[in-house]
């Protein structure tokens, strides 16, 4: 139990956001070896959360964002911004349809004009594991960028979860991390929802979209990868988006274990299973390629011998940014060697830019007090990864 509640402390970090800080500038070294240059860190918001910046053919290259709104309940809500930070824009704070509470975890749909984020409902408890960084007890929905058109396209039963959705590249098949209630009870009831494992009983859920449709409908031929078998037999999942149009990205871990193991690609189908960071002693999750397929990143705490899965727990757990090109990989940024003393920091959730030029991050320090405000980067390198 301990160790869950240090889970928790850590997820918590994800997505507390109080105060504001001055936007800042500073420069990393990509590591050693040889890595691509020198690339440029800015700092553009400081009170900030999951991040998903557009890449595809509309004439916008906007990064939607969650952010704390509410510093008594934590609520969230979703905002787009320019890649420097201005032209701020509420997406769903004041849209009436949109459940209060917690809503982010957004990404584009390939059309550029609608955002797909959840919410959590009805069953939720408001607490760690029904925080959008979770999952459980949250809905899906879609909404116009400008704020308007708000549908829930997903309800989630009680005490299952769906989290990350992404869209492929032309907008027809989404897929989400989908907890299934395992009802097996663990714990007390106030710790957990149901009181069961919150990193048991996941898998990959699959479903075609149709963005003509209404509601529920719009999601059709719906199946499942990794999930066959007893309730205990699935692990951890959580998708990271698509590689190809039959390829898609995730971290796993299995037998419900209160970390994240590595990340791995499949087909659609489940099949060509590749562990694509083979590193069971650290924790690595979000995995994704950039553009031109050349360059894999991803989140891991490998610099860090001292965190040694699965014995060390998430109370001293510390991420960085990696790239990986071919054989090679280097440790992007250096987050905890240039924070203060008494500060760690998890880089978390990241995406892209449509050239490979940049990527905006999400980097999540925590003190001894706990979470600290939760910083948005935008990393700019000198040639396209």
């Amino acid at each position: 139990m301990k160790r869950l509640l240090c889970v928790a402390l850590v997820v918590a970090a994800a997505f507390v956001s109080t105060g504001c800080k001055k936007k800042k500038n500073y420069f990393f070294s990509p590591g050693a070896g040889t890595g691509p240059g020198a690339p440029v860190f800015t700092q553009i918001s400081a009170d900030g959360g999951r991040v998903a910046w557009y890449k595809g053919p509309a004439a916008h290259e906007l990064i939607a964002f969650d952010a704390v709104t509410d510093d008594v309940f934590k609520n969230t809500s979703i905002f787009t911004m320019q890649p420097d930070g201005s032209a701020l824009q509420n997406v769903t704070l004041t849209n009436i349809d949109v459940p209060a509470g917690f809503v982010g975890q957004p990404e584009w749909h390939p059309d550029g004009d609608h955002i797909i984020f959840q919410a959590e409902n009805a069953n939720a408890s408001h607490t760690v594991y029904t925080h959008v960084s979770f999952g459980i007890n949250n809905d899906l929905w879609i909404i116009n960028k400008d704020g308007s058109g708000a549908e829930k396209i997903w309800e989630t039963p009680l005490h299952h979860g769906a989290l990350h959705p992404h869209f492929n590249d032309n907008g027809t098949i989404l897929i989400w991390s989908e907890r299934i209630a395992t009802g097996v009870q663990l714990f007390p009831l106030w710790l957990t929802p149901g009181g069961e494992n919150p990193w048991a009983g996941w898998q990959i859920h699959i479903a075609d979209y149709d963005g003509n449709a209404s509601g529920t409908a719009k999601l059709t031929n719906h199946r499942t990868i990794f999930g066959a078998g007893l309730p205990e037999d699935r692990g951890g999942f959580e998708t990271h988006g698509f590689v190809d149009g039959d390829t898609i990205i995730f971290s796993r871990t299995l037998d419900g274990q209160a970390y994240v193991d590595d990340v791995f690609t499949s087909k659609l189908d489940g099949s060509g299973l590749t562990n694509l960071t083979n590193s069971p002693a650290t924790w690595d999750e979000h995995g994704l390629y950039s553009p031109s397929g050349a360059t894999l990143a991803f989140n891991s705490s490998r610099f860090d011998a001292s965190w040694v899965a699965p014995s060390s727990n998430a109370s001293t757990l510390k991420l960085e940014l990696y790239l990986q090109k071919g054989a090679d990989i280097i440790k992007l940024t250096d987050f905890n060697g240039a924070a203060p003393a008494g500060v760690r920091y998890l880089t978390s959730d990241f995406e892209w830019d449509r050239t490979g030029s940049r990527l905006v991050l999400q980097a999540a320090p925590v003190d001894s007090s706990g979470a600290l405000p939760v910083e948005i980067w935008v990393v700019s390198f000198p040639s396209p990864q």
